[in-house]
């Protein structure tokens, strides 16, 4: 898979952690622990005859195989690949990805106008007995070498500030009026595919505080922030640690959040990032200067977008 992974800390120095020091051996690992843990999981949740019980093993199981998604995406980050390798690894991953999720076939047909045989394909395809828990893998796998992929773009540690802030304000207009929206309400199964869904769902009645999905938006950013942040010797460890903090309490959103949407998931990671990283975050009093300026066109800009859309 790889070429030479990153094994120093941000301040320069050789890391203790295995995992830092053999990432691909680790990503293979997580990989096999979210699989192993999540299907054990969920045949204990299923023999369980207590509803409190069943709630406990469900949010058990939520917080360790998030846990273990994050750990996942950091440690596909720590390998040291050239942009060929990582386009190649892109492409390969997006086929894996697509035959673990076959209902995106079932769309594929829809939009070529051949429904039918699109959802042939789709059902000869599952055929796999934990087939949602091996595309919930897939997706990660795939957001988090695309993210790779598009970081090579961020020149200098700095630009996370506004790149993050943007990202975060896209992501709360889009969740709420724009695409995300129109997809999650018109076409489910399309936000249904690009979803890693919770791995064990809770049985109807027992309420359990957990995130339902989290879309590949949030593993790909998630992959753009820390392969430039190891790139530029910042915080990874320390960011992955704060977003999962924040992902924790994330579910508790939903009680500001309107009726039949989801939330959006890059404001907490934008958090994460920044509080993680502030100290590599620094700038001349002229870029301080410009960035001022570009927040008030983006503010203004956001402003006019959610005035037009609630006319």
């Amino acid at each position: 898979m790889a070429a030479e992974a990153d094994t120093t800390d941000p301040q320069g120095r050789p890391s203790a952690r295995w995992s830092d020091r053999h990432p691909t051996e680790a990503a293979a690992a997580y990989a096999l622990a979210y699989l192993l843990l999540a299907s054990g999981a969920g045949l204990l949740a299923a023999v369980l005859p207590s509803p409190a019980a069943k709630a406990v093993v469900v949010t058990a199981a939520w917080i360790a195989t998030i846990t273990i998604s994050l750990l996942l995406v950091l440690s596909l980050c720590r390998i040291a690949m050239r942009p060929r390798t990582e386009v190649l690894w892109v492409f390969a991953t997006t086929v894996v990805f697509c035959l673990a999720r076959p209902i995106v076939f079932a769309f594929l047909g829809r939009l070529l106008g051949h429904p039918a045989a699109g959802k042939r394909v789709a059902e000869a395809l599952s055929f796999l007995p934990a087939q949602e828990l091996f595309g919930n893998i897939a997706l990660i796998i795939w957001a988090a070498f695309l993210g790779k992929l598009v970081s090579r773009l961020i020149r200098e540690g700095k630009l996370l500030l506004p790149i993050v802030l943007i990202a975060a304000l896209a992501d709360i207009i889009t969740v709420y009026w724009g695409p995300v929206a129109h997809i999650t309400e018109n076409v489910p199964e399309v936000a249904q595919a690009l979803s890693a869904s919770a791995p064990v769902a809770p049985p109807p009645g027992v309420a359990a505080p957990i995130l339902a999905a989290v879309g590949i938006g949030d593993f790909l950013f998630l992959a753009v922030f820390l392969a430039a942040i190891i790139r530029h010797a910042m915080e990874p460890a320390r960011t992955t640690w704060a977003t999962l903090a924040l992902m924790l309490v994330a579910p508790f959103a939903f009680i500001f959040a309107p009726e039949g949407y989801g939330i959006p998931g890059l404001p907490f990671l934008a958090i994460a990032v920044l509080w993680a990283n502030w100290r590599h975050l620094r700038f001349t009093l002229e870029e301080k200067r410009a960035l001022a300026f570009a927040g008030v066109l983006v503010a203004a800009l956001a402003a006019s977008i959610w005035v037009l859309l609630h006319r």
